[in-house]
Parts: C-alpha cells; sequence; structure tokens
C-alpha cells in the first residue's frame, strides 16, 4: 500500500509532466548555446536541425501525443504507467546523443546505433498509443489517437534511413526519404491531429474540421507514396497528395481567424500551417521542374515546426499548469507578452531571410526571426511565476485579457522595413 502511493506521488499527472518536459528545456539551452558558439563546431549545420529535430521537437511530441491521446478520449492512465514512459524519454535522449555524436566526429556505426536505439524506443511508443486507440472504441477523437500512433511508427522509417545515409551521405533519394518520413510523416501527422482540436481551441471558434478522417487518410498516403517515390526517383507526386492533405483542413481552419482572438498561439498556429503548405507546394513544383532541387530546410523547420511548436506550447502550459480561469489567464497574459511583435519578426524575418540575397541583411533578419523563437523560455518562467502567484493568492487574478495589441505588428513591420531599405543603400 504504502508502494502504491509512493508511486502515485512520484508520478502525479503534474509532476510526470515537469520531469518529463524536462529534456525538452535542456535541449533548448543546448540550441542556444550551439547557435552563440557555432563558429568553433564543425558540422553545426547539421547539428543545429538535429539538436531541434531530435531533441526538441521529439521530446516535446513523445511527452504531448500521450498527454493529448488521454485527454482526447477521455481516459488516463494509472501512475505506474509513468515510470516506463519516463525511462522511454530517457533512453530516446541518450539514442539521440550518440547520433549526434557519431555525425559531428564521423563515426558512422556510433550514427547508425543511436538510430537503432530511438527507432525502438519510439516504436515502443507508437505499440502504446496503438493500445489507448484500441480502447477508445466509438469516441468521437478516436481517429487523431490513430494518427499519434502513425506518427510514432514513421520516426523508425525516418531513423532507417538516416542510419542509412551516415553510410552514404549526401544520397538524395534517402534524404528525401529520411525528411518525408521525419518531417512529413512523425511531425506532420502528429500536427495535423493535434491541430484538428487545438487550433479551433486557440481560436476559440465552434466546432472542429468536417474532414478530420479523410485529412489525417491522405497525409498518411501521401507520406507512404513520397518515401516510395523518393526510392525509385519520382517522390513529387506523393508531395502533391501530402499537399492535398494539408489543404483540405487549411482552407477550414482560416475560416477560424477572428481579429478579436489575434493571439500569438493562433497566430502562430495558423501561420505556421501557411508555411508548410506553400513551401510544400513550392517543392513539388520544383521537383517537377529540377532533377534535385534544394530541400527548402529552414522554411520547413523554422516557419512550420519551430513556430508551430513555440506557438502551441504557449497556449498549452498555462492550460496545463491550471489553478482556474484567473490563473490560467495570467499565465496566458504572461506567455503572449509582446507577442504579434514576436511573430512579426518570425514571420516577416524569415521570409526576407530566405529570399534575400545580402549575405549581411540576411544575418540580421535570421536574429530577428530565430531570437524572437529563442526568448520563448524568457516567458515561459515569467509565466510560472505569474500563474504561481495567482494561484498562491499572493496576487489578484487579472480582471480580463486585454485586447489584441495590433500596434505591435505595425511596429514589427516598420523595424523589418527599416533594417530592409537600410541594405539596399
Amino acid at each position: 500500500m504504502n508502494n502504491q502511493k509512493t508511486v502515485e506521488e512520484k508520478f502525479s499527472p503534474r509532476v510526470w509532466h515537469r520531469r518529463a518536459a524536462r529534456p525538452v528545456s535542456v535541449w533548448m539551452m543546448i540550441f542556444i548555446l550551439i547557435g552563440l558558439t557555432h563558429f568553433a563546431i564543425p558540422n553545426y549545420g547539421w547539428l543545429l536541425v538535429h539538436v531541434f529535430t531530435l531533441g526538441i521537437l521529439t521530446n516535446s511530441i513523445l511527452v504531448w501525443s500521450q498527454h493529448l491521446t488521454e485527454k482526447f478520449v477521455q481516459h488516463k492512465l494509472a501512475d505506474a504507467a509513468r515510470p516506463r514512459q519516463l525511462y522511454r524519454i530517457y533512453g530516446l535522449n541518450i539514442g539521440a546523443i550518440i547520433v549526434m555524436v557519431g555525425q559531428v566526429f564521423a563515426i558512422p556505426y556510433a550514427t547508425i546505433t543511436g538510430a537503432a536505439i530511438i527507432a525502438v524506443l519510439m516504436a515502443w511508443h507508437g505499440v502504446e498509443i496503438l493500445g489507448q486507440w484500441k480502447g477508445a472504441s466509438g469516441k468521437r477523437f478516436r481517429p487523431i489517437v490513430g494518427a499519434y500512433a502513425a506518427s510514432a511508427f514513421c520516426l523508425p522509417v525516418g531513423a532507417f534511413f538516416g542510419g542509412w545515409l551516415a553510410l552514404d551521405p549526401g544520397n538524395p533519394r534517402l534524404l528525401i526519404a529520411h525528411i518525408a518520413a521525419n518531417i512529413g510523416g512523425f511531425v506532420g501527422l502528429a500536427a495535423a491531429a493535434s491541430l484538428t482540436i487545438l487550433l479551433p481551441t486557440v481560436w476559440r471558434s465552434q466546432g472542429i474540421s468536417k474532414y478530420m478522417t479523410p485529412t489525417l487518410w491522405i497525409l498518411g498516403a501521401g507520406v507512404l507514396v513520397t518515401i516510395i517515390g523518393a526510392l525509385v526517383g519520382f517522390p513529387e507526386f506523393g508531395f502533391v497528395v501530402y499537399v492535398i492533405g494539408w489543404v483540405l483542413a487549411w482552407q477550414q481552419w482560416l475560416g477560424n481567424v477572428n481579429l478579436k482572438q489575434f493571439t500569438y498561439a493562433s497566430a502562430s498556429s495558423i501561420a505556421a500551417v501557411t508555411w508548410l503548405v506553400l513551401t510544400l507546394a513550392y517543392y513539388a513544383v520544383e521537383l517537377m521542374l529540377q532533377m534535385q532541387p534544394k530541400v527548402p530546410t529552414i522554411a520547413l523547420l523554422v516557419g512550420f515546426a519551430a513556430q508551430l511548436l513555440i506557438g502551441m506550447m504557449s497556449y498549452l502550459l498555462p492550460s496545463t499548469m491550471g489553478g482556474g480561469p484567473g490563473a490560467t489567464r495570467a499565465g496566458l497574459i504572461e506567455m503572449y507578452r509582446y507577442g504579434l511583435l514576436r511573430w512579426t519578426f518570425i514571420n516577416g524575418g524569415l521570409l526576407l531571410w530566405i529570399s534575400g540575397t545580402n549575405s549581411y541583411q540576411n544575418v540580421v533578419m535570421s536574429l530577428l526571426c530565430l531570437g524572437s523563437l529563442a526568448v520563448f523560455p524568457i516567458f515561459m518562467i515569467r509565466a510560472v511565476k505569474a500563474q504561481k502567484a495567482v494561484l498562491k493568492k499572493e496576487k489578484e487574478a487579472p480582471a480580463a485579457e486585454p485586447e489584441p495589441r495590433f500596434m505591435e505588428i505595425t511596429i514589427g513591420v516598420a523595424i523589418l522595413a527599416l533594417v530592409w531599405v537600410l541594405f539596399q543603400l
């Protein structure tokens, strides 16, 4: 009895979530440090991409897919199930470290070993999510849980191609298959499933996508066709199918846009999906016109993945911490502070960065864009303090959320325009 009580105390939902999410904070700090010292690090471009994707993004999806699965099907797992979830998370991070060490120091078999560890542990996660999907028969949001399981099974496929790339670096077919499985499958399916409910929630609109199930099936088919197509030299057909799936959801989500609910989280969610749809459509056309077009990595990782992750975490963290409407509102206000200014720098800065021809201009724009994402931990700490203060009755809860500060967008556009003009002189 005492042992059971100890497990329940150690792995209560709040404690588990804090411990499970800790690697995300650590990887964020590592990402910032590498960015500041990149000139002294070999192969820093690859390292930055994979610290973000394997470190920040993979851990976030692992934690939130489990949390949202339980929430969407209204079935909380026993606290006794939490230890193995934590062991899986910690093991996955060990695998990620081995992959990075192997790549930086050119040890292919270390890279393959790390990729194998990641593949096994993520497949294990997929099996557990699949078990929850089987137990959710008749639930309205069961297809979302199915998409989380499919997402988890895509990462082992991507890890396989990543390990193969360690032996055959630069192979364009393997690279596209690797990206299709990891970004299109693992990240894309998890994002599409989550946004089906979360995007209308942050916009405070009624209803969810009426194309929920068809969208998820089309996206899954698009990933499969792209991977097979990449291996035989015709990935563009899969890209077209995949883009159709996103457009099906995107055009309906655009109907949720309401200027009264234009917050950092809501604006980031719709902007991220817009970046994904337009970038993939552009790349599909490029594949039809060129033999080996450059993969638009920056637009996909920054415009879509990073923006969506930070935007959604800005909403989810205060909401998960709870404490009542007043406390949650206090946390959200801090998370959204200067939010529309940051949103303008992220999207406007990214657009001018990837389209610019002046290298100095591109450096400044990239700093404005990435810096606006990198300050997230500062606002997260402020939000936790503000929310705790209301929870402990040390401060009164804010009376109401402030109106959207569109002046921040005006200021952001003016600063971007000024910087752009200065580099044209």
